[in-house]
């Protein structure tokens, strides 16, 4: 009887010691804005852009300095040669290191906006409540590359003047690069392959939508998730419920799923030759066989799931728009809740359905307008402080908030 009580002892404690037991809220930080773009950890800096501004922190959530952009920016920095890129309404920034303007290409940027007839709003084009994420820009040897409403740019990194543009239509979607080719993803419903040198377009797949008693609505149109690749394959999804791998160099579909009456909600991420993403209405974590598309994993929860998860060798993260953060073992896809915003806490029950979904009090029945819709999403915005962003360093998930608020949460 001894040994096998001091067994079940051992493997209790190792429950409690695991990393995924002891995560915590190390500490956190308000900013003036919500945060949309993924935090970017750079030589034990947090740079992290909300509202119009750039909030620069230490490890332990203590501000260095800030810039402000004087534009609404809702992406992550790219930082290369002593050169922090930021991406705002107005352009382009240059800063350096300490925060000083170097120099801006000025390009106007501005909200995805939907046919009103197709969502039942009226005529005319409105502003899409759901589509919060915009382009970062990336950095290819000595250009910067972005995506916005007037299409793809590439900048020269020593001048900050234009070296190519391309209409790709509104492309919101941070910009992907395999051996000379920059793929972006566009609302018009395609994914474009660009030549690196002159930004020609070498290749362009339109996706599938939903046919049936669900075809024709214009909410399921649109690459707006940015795409990955791995191995010279392309991973992404978007709002015609489809999830593809696509080669890279020649554009062609390699395989292809379908996930019912729900949008991708998240970028995709490849770990171990595994790819993991999040679903909408699905309310699920997805994980597929990088070469041959088979499910490996689905984890469900009950709400959207829009934040790109993260990833190490044990254990799959992701963040949900009700402001939950869960860990899911890879080999057991056993889920663990490791953090809530005190605002889930407190309103779950009141925004959360029961079988999932937000609880819609302004934009129900004879109320639905593009007004009334609006004012649902800010209301589960506000009171649930939807995790929108998530990073993973050093063995601490950074996530950005709804609110402006960074969480550190550590493992």
């Amino acid at each position: 009887m001894y040994r096998p009580l001091m067994l079940n002892l051992l493997i209790i404690a190792s429950l409690f010691l695991s990393p995924i037991a002891l995560a915590n809220l190390a500490w956190q930080y308000q900013t003036a804005g919500e945060i949309t773009g993924q935090p970017v950890i750079h030589k034990n800096l947090i740079y992290v852009l909300s509202g119009q501004s750039l909030t620069v922190l230490d490890k332990k959530g203590v501000l260095q300095w800030q810039y402000d952009t004087k534009a609404k920016t809702y992406s992550s920095v790219s930082i290369a040669n002593e050169n922090i890129y930021i991406l705002a309404d107005n352009g382009l920034h240059a800063v350096d290191m300490e925060g000083n303007k170097k120099w801006i290409f000025h390009n106007q940027d501005q909200p995805f906006k939907v046919n009103g007839e197709s969502m039942s709003w009226g005529k005319g084009l409105f502003i899409d409540p759901w589509s919060w994420y915009r382009s970062s820009p990336i950095i290819v040897k000595e250009k910067i590359i972005f995506g916005n409403a007037n299409g793809t740019f590439a900048i020269s990194t020593k001048t900050g003047q234009q070296v190519w543009h391309t209409n790709t239509g509104i492309s919101h979607t941070v910009p992907a690069y395999h051996e000379g080719t920059i793929v972006i993803g566009s609302w018009n419903n395609n994914l474009y392959g660009l030549n690196e040198i002159d930004g020609s377009i070498s290749w362009q797949f339109a996706s599938r939508t939903p046919q049936g008693m669900l075809a024709g609505w214009d909410g399921w149109n649109g690459f707006n998730l940015s795409p990955i690749i791995h191995n010279g394959t392309v991973y992404v999804g978007n709002r015609g419920s489809y999830f593809y791998a696509i080669d890279a160099k020649k554009g062609i579909e390699k395989w292809s799923s379908q996930y019912a009456s729900t949008w991708v909600g998240s970028p995709a991420i490849e770990s171990n030759d595994q790819i993991y993403f999040g679903t909408s209405d699905g309310y699920s974590l997805v994980g597929l066989n990088a070469k041959t598309g088979s499910q490996t994993l689905l984890q469900l929860n009950d709400f959207y799931n829009f934040a790109q998860p993260q990833a190490d060798e044990e254990y799959v993260y992701f963040a949900t728009v009700s402001g939950e953060l869960y860990a899911v073992n890879k080999r057991t896809s056993q889920k663990t809740l490791l953090f809530s915003t005190p605002n889930n806490l407190i309103n779950a029950k009141e925004l959360i359905k029961k079988e999932g979904g937000l609880k819609r009090i302004y934009s129900l029945d004879d109320n639905y307008s593009h007004a009334n819709a609006i004012k649902d999403v800010q209301r589960m915005k506000d009171k649930l402080d939807s995790i929108l962003s998530l990073t993973l360093n050093d063995k601490t998930l950074y996530l950005g908030s709804s609110n402006g608020k960074i969480y550190a949460v550590r493992l």
